[in-house]
């Protein structure tokens, strides 16, 4: 899901990710002319004097930002700067005092930058981008709730924003996803149809529109697809004819792929969307999942390491879970463990991780160690029967519950083979010894009755000479 922060005169997006959703940088303009601030704040009415020393700042800050990652002294110089223009000419430059905490939040700095949003709602309450930019540090908390308050009050602040709306419209889909009321939905499309209204061309209204009529149609209506898809292909036509490539609309197109079943193409689309992005969270997330499906073990741990960057990916169960699949089909046995601890500990309540840590010492640990395997398979059973216990009731794991039982009887099945192999491997030791026990009295007794012959030869052979000699 794309939502959108911003800096001063300019624009600058921060794509959130929840699920399979999108994340990509918004090339759109904040032109305060143009209404992005309140008409309270609005800084087009500035006085020259006042707009040429904002412009100064800011002129410094893009040169040094061009240049590479600011250091920490640079952030705090720049902030300074902007607070400077903003005293110097009080709240015809609000503006430049939010740019101050933009500085600091672009670097890092988000309780500080936090701190100005705050002060700069309440004493310029129709301030819109202060409202958005605490929409999204409270976003990036997974605070979600309080991030779509904060874009309402943006909304209302200024009804003629833009990208709030969008932020708005982005959050009401993302409720609307773990939670899918009709409410929620119409307000999200009203909201997304207001911005296109004017502004026929705006990617992310596009992006967050496909998305939202994806999420209805994989939920509720199957017909939302195919309006999911119009709204792809019309975005297409829009962003190729002004040179735009939006890596999230390709990511959705995949996901409408993936809902038709058309894996081949899906990764195709999610594989487009990685190229325009290369760092773009979710397609690799999705590449790694068909990779998984495909059992390309590498392409899939090269595709989630590169999804784990994003800072909301580190605590997405998901993606450990395929980290830790890619790595045990990759036999990295010690690392799919650590992947699956992971994913228990973001989630205690999820089940999943430990039936898969039960598969790893079942089926692939077990069998590949030096002994017979009978530890790691309590090992397994133990993963296993707490997996059973966590999962039973749920749905959606009646088959991997029935599956976890099935491994365990494989596995008491397994000692009881082994037990038995054990008893008949004893008894054919003895029989082995028995029949040795048995071919050594033999070989005794013939090499006796061979003795006893040769030495009744020899005697036979004694006795005919000495007869001989006496009849001479």
């Amino acid at each position: 899901m794309r939502i959108q922060r911003f800096f001063g005169l300019m624009a600058l997006s921060l794509a959130l990710t929840t699920g399979a959703a999108c994340k990509n940088k918004d090339k759109e303009t904040n032109n305060p002319a143009g209404g992005a601030a309140g008409a309270a704040t609005d800084p087009s009415k500035a006085s020259a004097e006042a707009k040429k020393a904002f412009s100064d700042v800011a002129a410094r800050y893009d040169k040094a930002a061009a240049s590479g990652k600011l250091s920490a002294a640079q952030c705090e110089s720049f902030s300074k700067d902007f607070q400077a223009v903003y005293k110097e000419y009080g709240s015809q430059m609000t503006i430049a005092w939010f740019n101050s905490g933009a500085v600091l939040e672009e670097c890092g700095k988000t309780k500080e930058a936090e701190a100005i949003y705050e002060a700069i709602i309440k004493k310029e309450p129709k301030f819109d981008l202060a409202y958005n930019n605490l929409g999204v540090i409270y976003w990036n908390r997974k605070k979600e709730s309080k991030a779509l308050d904060y874009f309402k009050r943006a909304v209302d602040a200024n009804p003629k924003t833009k990208a709030p709306r969008n932020n708005l419209a982005a959050a009401l889909r993302d409720k609307y996803s773990n939670d899918p009321k009709q409410d929620d939905f119409s307000k999200a499309e009203r909201n997304l149809q207001t911005v296109l209204a004017v502004d026929s061309s705006n990617q992310l209204a596009y992006e967050n529109l496909a998305r939202l009529y994806y999420d209805r149609g994989r939920l509720k209506d199957k017909s939302y697809i195919l309006l999911a898809d119009l709204v792809v292909t019309q975005s297409l036509r829009v962003f190729g004819e002004s040179g735009v490539e939006s890596p999230d609309i390709y990511n959705i197109k995949g996901l409408i792929f993936m809902e038709r079943d058309n894996q081949v193409d899906a990764l195709k689309a999610f594989t487009k969307a990685a190229e325009i992005k290369p760092d773009h969270a979710d397609a690799h997330m999705n590449i790694a999942m068909i990779s998984i499906r495909f059992r390309d073990y590498a392409q899939a741990e090269k595709s989630l390491n590169i999804a784990l960057k994003d800072s909301r990916q580190k605590k997405n169960v998901e993606t450990y879970l395929g980290l830790g699949v890619a790595q045990r089909g990759l036999r990295k046995y010690k690392e799919a463990e650590k992947s699956f601890q992971k994913a228990m500990d973001i989630s205690a309540k999820d089940p999943r991780p430990l039936y898969n840590l039960g598969v790893l010492y079942q089926g692939h640990i077990g069998p590949n160690s030096d002994g017979d395997g009978l530890k790691e398979n309590d090992t397994a059973k133990g993963f296993f029967n707490k997996f059973i216990s966590k999962a039973s009731g749920d749905k959606e794991l009646t088959e991997t519950v029935a599956d976890a039982k099935q491994r365990i009887e494989n596995i008491e099945q397994y000692k009881k083979d082994l037990e038995e192999m054990k008893k008949l491997e004893a008894e054919a030791k003895k029989l082995e010894e028995l029949q040795k026990k048995q071919e050594a009295e033999e070989r005794k007794r013939l090499l006796d009755l061979e003795k006893k012959a040769r030495d009744a030869a020899a005697a036979a052979s004694g006795g005919g000479a000495a007869a001989a000699e006496e009849k001479k």
